[in-house]
């Protein structure tokens, strides 16, 4: 290759027919998002460092957002590495006055120092919405399914959704990380491995073990009830995992729901309701949000859908 037109590992140039291929899916979107009442808003690509990486969904962004020195103020900025965190300064600042719940969309290119899990590409195009104020269930489940209704419309294929929630995660898991062996103790649950957590003692074990056999496929509430042992039955954070499966079931009937409490979010910031959507035409994630707290410390619900996946796929229909 021409050193002349060498790009640095995981940026490339999107050239036509792509870039307006992905130019529309984004447009389709965020018109999707503003036919149900959310608000377009386009932040900058670039901040001081302090204001967005110091507070709200920042701090867990900083090991993956890239600096730079700014000429003028002779201080330091950072690149946005997800635009959730300009969400949350907005919404607690510039639209503070906004009567809640606030529905908010956008559009835009992050930069990312590394790669996410199997996709090699660090300039990312994103396009999301989110929800800001007195999250419930109904909210929740509403983001989803606005997600999965736009995805529908552009006929993305078979889809299956991942549901987890990180606080029940960690409310299995929070006396594990004081024990000598937690590292093992923890990957083991996260692989599943249930002859190497039945040979160890630790804290919730019966619970844990009884939540590891009933994860999975989602029919019904009630069939997933059943399998749950008596502490499992009454555990908030379930039954609230489980409602919003079920609503999503009913809008969606011959959708796959995966529900699996333990899995990790890949975004620290999150620490309610978290999910993933999958099409079994690709071997990645096409959308992914949750719940997590601004820098107001409100609640807020959002999802990111991925363009330059969806703009891979040739079965995606564009008007």
């Amino acid at each position: 290759m021409d050193r002349d037109t060498l790009l640095p590992a995981g940026f490339s140039d999107k050239i036509f027919p792509k870039s307006q291929r992905n130019s529309l899916i984004i447009e389709n979107i965020v018109n999707f998002f503003l036919n149900y009442g959310y608000l377009r808003i386009s932040p900058p690509l670039i901040e001081f460092e302090e204001t967005l990486l110091n507070q709200g969904p920042g701090l867990a962004l900083k090991n993956n957002s890239f600096r730079v020195m700014d000429p003028i103020s002779k201080k330091m900025m950072a690149v946005r590495s997800d635009m959730t965190t300009q969400i949350s300064r907005i919404s607690s600042k510039r639209l503070a006055h906004y009567p809640r719940p606030l529905r908010l969309s956008y559009s835009g290119e992050v930069l990312r120092v590394n790669p996410s899990g199997l996709k090699l590409e660090r300039q990312i195009a994103q396009v999301g919405a989110e929800i800001i104020g007195d999250i419930s269930c109904d909210l929740e489940t509403e983001i989803i399914i606005i997600g999965l209704k736009v995805l529908n419309e552009l006929d993305a294929g078979e889809l299956t959704l991942d549901l987890n929630y990180q606080n029940l995660r960690l409310s299995f898991l929070k006396n594990i990380y004081e024990l000598p062996n937690s590292e093992l103790l923890v990957k083991a649950i996260e692989k599943k491995d249930i002859n190497f957590l039945k040979n160890n003692n630790f804290p919730n074990k019966k619970n844990i073990l009884n939540i590891i056999k009933v994860s999975g496929q989602f029919t019904n509430k009630n069939e997933f009830l059943e399998k749950l042992n008596q502490d499992n039955k009454r555990n908030s954070y379930l039954i609230h995992l489980l409602e919003v499966s079920s609503t999503i079931k009913k809008f969606f009937k011959g959708i796959n729901i995966v529900i699996d409490p333990l899995e990790k979010s890949t975004f620290d910031y999150h620490y309610g309701l978290t999910f993933t959507i999958f099409s079994k035409s690709l071997h990645s994630s096409i959308a992914k949000g949750g719940t997590y707290k601004t820098i107001n410390n409100e609640d807020a619900t959002g999802i990111s859908l991925y363009v330059d996946l969806l703009g891979g796929m040739k079965n995606i229909f564009l008007e």
